[in-house]
């Protein structure tokens, strides 16, 4: 194994020895002492890292010595060899030979000498050399050599040298020794015999000057066999002793840590007792101490809490400050108990504690320890919060949770009694409006005076719902009972109420459920109330109603209309109906009406009076004016090719009116069909135009698109005469109303609004015409167009084309004729 190999194998060890003990003491640190080694033990732990580098530098000084030693014992042995190899050699008559020696009859001698020194186990081959005038060494006995050890000379450089072979290494020893001097190379070499080490010792002549060098080659692996051997020897010595030294370190750097955690945890025990003490004067608890019934220690704070002096509490007995039958145990039968109890201080007021106590064993005696914490603020805090959770924050009235609970135990009662009870469901309309133009604050006093007059009104109990939703209960009530009381709820709203100043209107409306007529849970009397009081609100004044199974019946079908209504469109079931629209001068066709009708799969055909009023409450107005903008649209582009002067009418709702993104969307609908703007009509009320801001920014912005407008029903809503000129309407249509009563009081109201429109410059649409009586009036009054019955009712798609068709051929045959 190479000498490198070695020592890196040693600087291993010595780290890994290092880091076990650098690990196991910090786990003993930490252990011990909740610190590093270095700050537990400094001066032990940088004399250990001092001789740790110590053993690391000087291990490999002592391991290079031993190598060294080792060297030279071999040297030395060597050295005696080679002199006495030498000897024998002068005595035998070397100096006699030369390059020529194998003629010499002393030569065969020489190399069996030489054989005989060779055979040793050391030895590889045994060799003399000299010098030829030209200065150049030359072998002169150089007998066979078994360099592989295989027992038989069987290799060409195994065979003996000639004498008189060229040496041609150089080789400094060889130099030294023919200067009188033995000498050994330092370290084994290779050449083309192998690799060995060599020694070389001069042979002297008879006069004591040097003749000739013989070479001892011996075996590299046995010499670097015993260096190694001596190496390894050292680094296991050094590695030894490094263990030592790292074990007597541990152990005393655990004695150390032992001493000084010991030493800490007598300082800590010794502080806790100190703020044990100061914390037991300082805590806002009190702290008692008894065994057998009688108080042994007290701290200031239970001196303060229970009025008395120390002095008087110690051995005064425990059961003196108890009120009896007070205790309730949270935790008991545990080692740390926790009660609570009446206590009573010195001065006889009685007051709730909580009180955690524990028994020890203090000097041999059995004693308890227990903290009291005055409960007083505590118990305060949770009866507000009891109120809190069953009263209503604003008006202090029971709130919905507290009044379910009321309703079920008032239900429970009259069942027990066998009597009846009504439930009364109330709403204050106005508050909205109130809070819009007058802020919250005006609106939480009313409630607040509402909530304080019906507080005094006797014979019921009276809840807030939620918001403007009030709930009263009824007890041992009949239907005169009910109806009396529903009253006095009801007339609160007969005079205005005055906050800061101003006179406020409001209206309440109630409906009624009596137990156990109307049912017998609290939840059903409470749901039917409700659907009464949906049934009032309806009227604009103050009132009540008794629940009727025709109210449920009339909600079950509009929310069984509303969920049908959601799944129209999805299920295609909407039909677009159209009605033509008369030029009356020459009564041809110059538009339509588009009208949505809904075919129920199982009622049938519903007019929009009855679906449209439900989807504008449920939002679902918005998709399907959509569904009729964009179907409408669609079908009209198809009619164009035929009838090019055709254009439809669609009623615009005021939800898409008051939409800021309408513009936009019906001008990406018309692109998407390809339909010219100028074929659609958009449909508005007078009742849309009454925010005229808002209508002056929305109008200008469609007839940008080039669509027509106009304005329906005419003369039944609240427009401004002095804005309808600056509205960019194209046409009035005229509420058929005055149509009906053109023989009437009317009828000088149907020319006045003919004349207006033509004034403004706008053109006349009369709707509801039914008899040629009516066409040739409004023709007369020169009216500008048409629609009715007396023309066509509104007629499906393909009716419609039909009907196109027929008047368009009905017209090319009295032109011809």
């Amino acid at each position: 194994m190479s000498n490198h190999i070695e020592y890196a194998f040693y600087v291993f060890g010595w780290l890994l020895i290092t880091g076990v003990v650098y690990i196991y003491g910090h786990w003993m640190a930490k252990r011990h002492w909740k610190r590093m080694p270095w700050r537990a033990a400094p001066k032990l732990t940088t004399g250990f890292a001092m001789v740790s580098l110590l053993f690391l530098g000087a291990g490999e000084g002592y391991i290079h010595y031993m190598e060294q030693h080792e060297h030279r014992e071999y040297e030395e042995n060597a050295k005696q060899v080679a002199a006495m190899v030498a000897g024998d050699l002068a005595a035998m008559g070397h100096e006699r030979l030369d390059e020529h020696a194998d003629r010499l009859p002393v030569y065969d001698g020489i190399i069996a000498a030489l054989e005989r020194w060779q055979s040793r186990g050391r030895v590889l081959s045994i060799y003399t050399m000299k010098k030829n005038k030209n200065g150049q060494l030359y072998f002169v006995v150089a007998p066979p050599t078994d360099y592989n050890r295989n027992g038989r000379i069987d290799s060409d450089k195994e065979q003996a040298v000639s004498p008189g072979t060229i040496y041609r290494y150089d080789v400094p020893e060889i130099d030294k020794a023919f200067g009188g001097h033995f000498a050994m190379q330092p370290r084994p070499t290779t050449d083309k015999w192998g690799r060995s080490i060599s020694a070389f010792m001069p042979v002297r002549r008879a006069d004591g000057t040097v003749d000739a060098v013989v070479g001892i080659d011996y075996d590299a692996a046995i010499y670097e066999h015993r260096l190694q051997k001596e190496r390894q020897k050292a680094m296991g010595m050094m590695m030894a002793v490094y263990f030592i030294a790292a074990a007597i370190y541990l152990l005393a750097l655990h004695q150390q840590m032992e001493r000084k955690a010991f030493a800490a945890y007598k300082k800590r025990l010794a502080a806790n007792e100190h703020r044990l003490r100061r914390l037991a004067e300082m805590t806002m608890e009190g702290i008692i101490v008894y065994a057998n019934g009688r108080i042994i220690e007290v701290n200031e704070a239970a001196c303060r809490l229970l009025g008395y002096a120390e002095s008087e509490l110690i051995h005064l007995p425990i059961d003196e400050l108890i009120v009896h039958g007070s205790i309730k145990f949270s935790q008991p039968h545990e080692e740390r108990e926790r009660l609570e109890m009446d206590l009573r201080r010195k001065d006889g007021t009685v007051f709730p504690a909580e009180i955690v106590r524990r028994r020890y064993d203090y000097e041999g005696e059995n004693v308890t320890v227990a903290a009291v914490r005055d409960l007083t603020e505590q118990k305060q805090k949770e009866q507000r919060i009891r109120y809190i959770a069953n009263h209503d924050e604003l008006t202090g009235l029971p709130n919905k949770e507290a009044m379910y609970k009321t309703v079920e135990r008032c239900l429970a009662q009259a069942k027990r009694n066998g009597q009846e009870a009504a439930i009364i469901f109330f709403e204050v309309s106005g508050i909205k409006t109130i809070n819009d133009f007058y802020g919250y604050a005006v609106g939480d006093e009313v409630l607040l005076y509402l909530a304080q007059v019906w507080k005094e009104k006797a014979g019921m109990i009276i809840g807030r719902w939620s918001g403007n939703e009030f709930l009263a209960v009824v007890p041992d009530s009949s239907l005169e009972k009910a109806e009396e009381m529903a009253k006095q709820l009801v007339e609160v709203a007969d005079e205005p109420i005055i906050v800061n100043g101003i006179e406020l209107y409001i209206t309440v409306n109630a409906g009624i459920s009596i137990y156990p007529k109307d049912g017998e849970e609290a939840k059903t009397l409470i749901r039917k109330a409700d659907i009464a009081r949906y049934e009032v609100r309806k009227k604009a004044v103050s009132d009540f109603v008794f629940f009727t199974e025709p109210m449920a019946n009339r909600l079950h079908e509009n929310m069984a209309m509303e969920r049908d209504l959601r799944r129209a469109l999805e299920r295609d079931e909407f039909e677009l109906y159209y009605q033509p629209q008369i030029r009356l001068h020459d009564r041809s066709v110059i538009g339509m009406e588009a009208l949505i009708r809904w075919r129920h799969p199982e009622k049938g055909m519903i007019p929009p009076s009855l679906f449209i009023p439900l989807a504008e409450q449920t939002g679902m107005i918005i998709p399907i004016n959509e569904w009729v903008m964009r179907t409408a649209c669609r079908q009209t582009k198809q009619l164009l090719s035929q009838f090019p002067h055709l254009s439809v009418s669609v009623n615009l709702s005021p939800y898409e009116f008051e939409s800021r993104r309408f513009v936009d969307k019906l001008a990406r609908l018309l692109d998407e069909i390809g339909l010219p703007p100028h074929h659609l009509d958009l449909e508005i009320t007078e009742r849309m135009t009454m925010d005229t801001e808002r209508a002056l920014d929305i109008l200008p912005k469609l007839k940008a698109l080039g669509v027509t407008i106009s304005m329906d029903d005419f003369g039944t809503g609240y427009s401004s005469l002095s804005y309808l000129t600056d509205l960019p309407i194209d046409r009035l249509k005229i509420d058929r109303s005055f149509v009906q009563h053109i023989q009437g009081k009317k009828d000088v109201i149907l020319p006045a609004i003919i004349r207006l429109g033509h004034n403004i410059g706008v053109k006349v649409l009369a709707e509801g015409v039914e008899t040629e009586t009516e066409a040739a009036y409004l023709q007369g009054k020169r009216c500008d167009e048409a629609q009715g019955y007396y023309f066509s009712p509104p007629l499906p798609y393909e009716e419609l084309v039909r009907f196109l068709t027929e008047q368009h051929a009905r017209r090319q045959t009295q032109e011809l004729t």
